[in-house]
């Protein structure tokens, strides 16, 4: 499965910066999600395709890899743009699902047949812990959601890999 995100939604979305974020910031930011993204699908199988708004930026850029996460920069258009574009462009959209909490991009997901997530689906889905089947219990494919929703409450090792992901840097001291 191929994931193409909305970096800038996803990245508000989980509290990693907000509007007010001065560049420098939002560099730091950007850097500690694709992070995050990178721990989150090694040995998965998946593929995650980041893209992120630069509309201002003074010059183009290719497709790059951080750990293992592609990144790409909108140049001269919106990430909804370019990913509406991209959407268009795949060759086999049921193996492509959309990441962003913006409806046109969503919308542009689905016209095309590729499975759509918001972010918070999307998190749910990185956190969760890849499942270990019995001999004869018939598995899941890789990157489906479960069946059913668990009725338990979250292990202390979930609490601390969201407390982790979701809390602010801790300050230096001076």
């Amino acid at each position: 499965m191929t994931y193409l995100i909305d970096g800038y939604n996803l990245l508000h979305a989980v509290g990693l910066a907000n509007r007010s974020l001065p560049a420098k910031g939002l560099e730091r930011a950007r850097t500690r999600l694709l992070d995050w993204l990178a721990d989150a699908i090694r040995g998965r199988g998946e593929l995650l395709r980041v893209v992120f708004d630069a509309q201002n930026s003074p010059a183009a850029s290719d497709e790059s890899d951080h750990r293992g996460v592609r990144v790409r920069f909108a140049f001269r258009r919106t990430a909804d743009e370019l990913i509406a574009e991209l959407v268009r462009a795949e060759p086999h959209p049921a193996r492509l699902a959309v990441v962003s909490n913006d409806t046109q991009v969503q919308d542009a997901g689905r016209r095309r047949g590729c499975g759509v997530l918001s972010c918070q689906e999307f998190v749910d889905r990185m956190i969760q812990a890849p499942v270990a089947h019995a001999p004869g219990s018939p598995a899941r494919a890789a990157g489906s959601p479960p069946t059913e929703k668990p009725e338990q409450d979250a292990t202390a090792n979930e609490l601390a890999a969201w407390l982790e992901v979701f809390s602010r840097p801790k300050r230096k001291k001076p």
